[in-house]
């Protein structure tokens, strides 16, 4: 047996086709106030838009379907999202509870969203609340998203199936990893507020407090950058910071002041063409610009860079300064070169620490 039920309520017309499976149903008195559902081996709901093109599609290898609630249930849901009358992302969950004929969709148990064509990015949760009318799917149980390198996760995340606008609320947390490393040991995190990411261009802008950390292999900070809130561009790893910004290195007690700040993920490069002033120790470093290399702990210190270290002043070009060594290099307008040593002392006692004096 085979019940085609049509609505037109919807943006197009929507098919519902459910196969019955024999001898499930059970005859009952006609005065019986709430009949049985139906149950059918096969559901197959299909959406269109008025142009005639189609919306989505969902199918079930079995489901129950209530007659007079109009609600259906169905176990292992798959389905298939469309834009413009092309597929656009496959669906799949543990159950479905499709109300009022498809007005609303609710799927629960390991939820996902399988992007079919660019970065393929992979959304997942445990609970979906789907408007197809409205083309809203609302993540509302721990919602992420996933590709190749990287991973972002918030309390609760939307999804316009028009414009592919994903909307994260609470807490928003970006992870990045290697080519080919564990995904659960990430090499850099960023947390932010509420933010608002399109899927297609990749453009992210999220509220703060932004907090962005490099990690080791143990998990512990090597570099900390702190801003108010964050605009960028994830397929070209991009993020930058707005003004005021810190940039921290704890394990030499580093500080960097800057205005706006762009940090690139990929290729964890940190860069400012703003004024800023760095401390390490006793030493104070001011520039016009810089470009921060953070696997090589090295600065590069662009227009009219200046040192200062008790009693002494270097003003030069350009600077390179290294953190971890305490090494800076100065090159000033008539080729001449500075050298910073660090302090090597073979005395390895606890003493207070002393800045190299500076050598011409």
């Amino acid at each position: 047996m085979t019940l085609i039920y049509s609505t037109g309520r919807l943006r197009g017309a929507l098919l519902i086709t459910l196969t019955l499976l024999t001898g499930c149903v059970s005859e009952k008195p006609v005065e019986t106030v709430q009949a049985p559902p139906f149950v059918f081996r096969s559901l197959k709901l299909e959406q269109k838009t008025k142009q005639g093109l189609m919306d989505w599609s969902l199918n079930s290898p079995e489901a129950r379907y209530e007659l007079t609630r109009r609600l259906v249930r169905a176990r292992q849901p798959d389905g298939v999202l469309y834009r413009n009358g092309k597929p656009s992302f496959s669906v799949k969950s543990e159950l479905a509870l499709v109300v009022n004929d498809g007005e609303q969709i609710l799927l629960e148990g390991d939820v996902r969203l399988q992007q079919l064509k660019g970065s393929r990015l992979l959304i997942q949760g445990d609970r979906l609340r789907w408007r197809p009318q409205q083309g809203i799917l609302l993540i509302e149980q721990r919602p992420r998203a996933t590709d190749k390198e990287s991973r972002i996760s918030a309390t609760e995340a939307q999804l316009l199936q028009t414009t592919n606008d994903l909307t994260l609320k609470g807490v928003v947390k970006l992870e990045r990893w290697s080519k080919d490393s564990d995904p659960s040991n990430p090499d850099t995190t960023t947390r932010t507020g509420p933010a608002e990411w399109n899927l297609d261009t990749g453009l992210l802008n999220a509220e703060g407090p932004v907090l962005a950390q490099r990690l080791d292999t143990e998990g512990a900070v090597l570099e900390q950058l702190e801003g108010k809130t964050l605009q960028g561009n994830t397929r070209f790893g991009d993020l930058k910071v707005m003004a005021p910004v810190i940039v921290r290195m704890p394990r030499q007690k580093g500080v960097l002041t800057a205005q706006d700040t762009t940090w690139n993920f990929r290729t964890q490069i940190v860069r400012s063409e703003q004024p800023f002033e760095a401390e390490l120790d006793r030493t104070r470093i001011f520039g016009n610009a810089f470009q921060a290399e953070l696997e090589d702990n090295t600065v590069v210190i662009k227009g009219d860079c200046r040192i200062e270290q008790p009693g002494e002043v270097l003003n030069a070009k350009t600077c390179s300064w290294n953190w971890r060594t305490e090494e800076v290099l100065a090159d000033g307008k008539v080729q001449s070169q500075v050298r910073f040593p660090s302090d090597q002392s073979v005395d390895q006692s606890p003493r207070p620490r002393k800045s190299a004096p500076v050598e011409f």
